[in-house]
């Protein structure tokens, strides 16, 4: 089967998970979180919201669905941040011109404002981490991650 892969992937070995590479995509990607979190706490949004707003900036009007594909999040999940959102007047809700079944959302002038203070905030929270880079390896890293995405 995967004999030439084993050693990639976990098994009952303590530290087998340190070979797993999705362990560290996990890892990587929960210390993101937590430093996203602390850092965009002042705004007043958590890491969902802030998902959410920065899906829709991406794709200037989207579905919910569309929305929720996009910031990795359940549908559901993505329902309620929008309605959340939609409340702070940070995005509004609007039938689509197509399908009027559909619910459209995009970013009010507050969420435009505030999708500037989350990069603001982004760039002074990660600048140091990429720095740790050459342009190269970030792109040859986006490179992997991409092709690691299309495989699944």
């Amino acid at each position: 089967m995967l004999t030439h892969l084993e050693q990639f992937l976990p098994n009952n070995e303590p530290n087998s998970l340190k070979n797993f590479p999705f362990f560290w995509i996990s890892q990587v990607n929960g210390k993101y979180t937590q430093l996203i979190e602390k850092s965009i706490k002042k705004l007043g949004i958590d890491n969902t919201k802030r998902k959410i707003i920065l899906a829709t900036n991406a794709l200037g009007e989207g579905s919910i669905t569309e929305i929720a594909n996009l910031a990795t999040t359940k549908l559901t999940t993505a329902t309620k941040a929008v309605y959340r959102l939609v409340e702070d007047g940070i995005v509004e809700v609007f039938s689509s011109e197509t399908d009027e079944r559909i619910s459209m959302v995009k970013l009010t002038a507050k969420g435009l404002e505030l999708v500037d203070k989350i990069n603001q905030i982004s760039i002074v929270t990660l600048s140091g981490i990429l720095n740790a880079f050459d342009e190269d390896e970030l792109h040859a890293l986006n490179k992997q991650l991409k092709k690691l995405y299309d495989i699944m």
